[in-house]
């Protein structure tokens, strides 16, 4: 590995437990709809979750927030037939982003991480998420600066969020290394960009055989510092 002079990072998941606010925000868009259902509002939120992806990444781009509510749209008309004509789905979808970005807690090890990082390096976020929501997060004080898709006008995995990045860093992609807990969304992205990709893989997932590998497999970012100390 070249010498590292800046390091990228996928937001949610990656830094932030973004299944807490997520969940969070489902349960309240609930109770505020008033639709009674017997599936979790986890279930619910993972539901949301995978129209939200498909959403975004099947068409002409779109800013994250009317791509989620679009999402949320499809997820409870598919629990109650016919509510988006009763209910204001705009709100909902505001309730629901709140929580998903103010409500996400940080991981414990992305908070010591980012504390011994922000000594060394310059750090900045890759996130799909629109500019105006980036700056209600957690950990914005951590960041001078983030790559949104509403920047690149482009979301993960495609080269042209991680090429805005890459420019905005002022720093050769073999010289970044991205940590994401994302694999399609990240380790396509970056790999074929030359950034150095380690694999923040909490869940112990599986990568498709299809996919390129990371340069680094880590559970954690506790890996990370003893990782650079060694690069």
């Amino acid at each position: 590995m070249q010498p590292i002079k800046a390091i990228t990072f996928d937001y949610f998941g990656t830094l932030v437990d973004v299944d807490q606010g997520g969940i969070k925000g489902m349960a309240a868009v609930l109770k505020l709809a008033g639709i009674a259902t017997r599936q979790s509002a986890t279930a619910l939120y993972l539901d949301w979750d995978m129209r939200n992806v498909q959403t975004y990444r099947g068409g002409k781009f779109r800013k994250y927030r009317e791509v989620s509510t679009i999402a949320l749209a499809a997820c409870l008309e598919a629990l109650e037939p016919g509510v988006t004509r009763r209910v204001a789905i705009d709100p909902l979808a505001d309730v629901f982003l709140g929580h998903l970005v103010e409500d996400s807690p940080p991981h414990a090890d992305a908070v010591v991480a980012l504390e011994w990082m922000s000594q060394a390096y310059p750090l900045m976020p890759i996130t799909n998420m629109d500019s105006d929501l980036w700056q209600r997060s957690q950990l914005v004080d951590y960041f001078e600066h983030v790559t949104t898709a509403e920047m690149a006008r482009a979301y993960k995995p495609s080269e042209a969020i991680f090429k805005l990045a890459i420019d905005r860093l002022a720093v050769a992609p073999e010289h970044i290394l991205h940590c994401s807990l994302a694999s399609w969304a990240d380790i396509d992205g970056a790999k074929p960009l030359g950034m150095n990709v380690a694999w923040i893989n909490r869940g112990a997932e599986t990568l498709s055989p299809w996919q390129p590998r990371p340069d680094f497999e880590l559970p954690t970012l506790d890996g990370v510092r003893a990782l650079l100390a060694t690069g």
